[in-house]
């Protein structure tokens, strides 16, 4: 646009605000000069505040009015997209007292920046919401592991979920899982703990169960052998453990509620067939992955009812209280097929028969991945997915 041309619109819009007041002006004396049969001071009180209130805005707008109309709205910024959805934000210090005002929000990041992250459907708004830190200092949101013992290849992660990293406030990663080996590597061992949102200390009781028991496992082996583990044993002597870090934190023992799930996988046999002695309370899960199956079939694990109109998290069994619950089974393994032990927040995608995540992750983890990659699987993006992921996947072998 030329000068002359703003110059133009700018006498355009001083004329056709001086023709507006002259027009309030004159019908304001007529309204004034008119009598009226009541309420007539009222009347001429309101006529001449409109006067002046006409005369204000004319004089006031006459800086923004030199600015041509396509002028501005080239020089507007672009609206911003705005969300009733709280959004989180990174807290160092301690939080803000409730009757204090609520501080600026910024604006919701549409998409995650992390393109490798597998989505579906259009996914999770709060997948793209700042991840926030807990007040206390607890286990990192991220772990992930890749080994390989014997014939066997193991690869594992756990990410802390969408609806723990920003809530508010800020939760720990509940989920933990520890992998390990006999002494003469014979045997991988792998266990999978997810703590109970509704327990304060959760993501120290599942902590607590993990690490313990690899450890008590691996007694077993020595003392009694594959064919000798005993869940009863394991799961009492785990639930000792976890009631007696309630104790030294001063806490009760259900504010450190877990489910767990355990496995054993024995070195394959002459046809390369392997075993696997699998135990588990509550609802995490083991899945098994044919090389000729394009999806992962359940194995073991407390399934949830889905044919209720809502899936219902609750658990039967959990430790340290009901340690008597646990049940144990054996799964067989042919050359080139998998065990996955998963906590629901990927379970029950998997189980999930209205979505293709089960299909995606069948053709992903159809070999090993390395250990970047796996965990880029395990924050994938989905509708409704807004809970901690953990996986441990071990290959019997290696796949043709």
């Amino acid at each position: 646009m030329s000068r002359d041309d703003s110059r133009r619109d700018g006498l355009m819009d001083g004329r056709a605000r001086a023709v507006l007041l002259g027009a309030v002006v004159i019908g304001a004396f007529i309204e004034v000069g008119t009598p009226h049969r009541q309420f007539g001071l009222l009347v001429d009180v309101f006529a001449l505040a409109a006067v002046g209130a006409v005369g204000a805005a004319a004089v006031l707008g006459t800086q923004p009015a030199a600015t041509p109309a396509r002028q501005r709205d080239r020089l507007a910024p672009e609206p911003r997209p705005s969300t009733t959805v709280p959004i989180c934000r990174y807290v160092t210090g301690p939080a803000a007292p409730q009757s204090q005002p609520p501080r600026p929000r910024p604006f919701l990041r549409e998409r995650p920046t992390d393109l490798s992250v597998p989505r579906f459907g259009d996914g999770a708004r709060a997948q793209g919401y700042p991840w926030l830190l807990p007040e206390r200092t607890v286990q990192n949101g991220i772990a992930a592991d890749e080994a390989t013992v014997g014939a066997f290849t193991l690869r594992a992660a756990s990410v802390i979920g969408p609806g723990h990293r920003c809530g508010q406030p800020a939760e720990p990663r509940q989920d933990s899982y520890r992998i390990g080996r006999s002494r003469d590597s014979r045997h991988a061992i792998v266990a999978v703990a997810d703590g109970l949102s509704s327990a304060a200390w959760s993501d120290a009781g599942a902590t607590t169960a993990s690490s313990q028991a690899v450890t008590l496992l691996r007694e077993q082996i020595e003392t009694v052998g594959f064919g000798g583990l005993d869940v009863k044993e394991l799961y009492g002597r785990i639930a000792e453990s976890i009631a007696a870090h309630a104790t030294g934190r001063g806490v009760g023992t259900s504010q450190m509620a877990t489910v767990l799930i355990t496995a054993v996988l024995a070195e394959p046999d002459a046809n390369g067939v392997a075993r696997a002695w699998v135990a588990w309370l509550g609802d995490s899960s083991a899945w098994t992955l044919d090389a000729h199956v394009p999806r992962w079939q359940f194995s073991a694990g407390d399934a949830k009812d889905r044919s209720a109109a809502v899936v219902s998290n609750e658990v039967a069994g959990r430790l340290p209280d009901t340690p008597q619950l646990a049940r144990d089974h054996y799964v067989t393994l042919a050359p080139g097929a998998a065990l996955a032990l998963v906590t629901d927040g990927i379970g029950d995608a998997w189980a999930d028969p209205a979505g293709n995540v089960n299909a995606y992750f069948a053709n992903a983890w159809r070999s090993p991945v390395p250990a970047t990659r796996f965990t880029a699987d395990v924050g994938f993006d989905a509708p409704q997915c807004l809970d901690d992921r953990t996986a441990v996947v071990v290959w019997n072998g290696d796949r043709a």
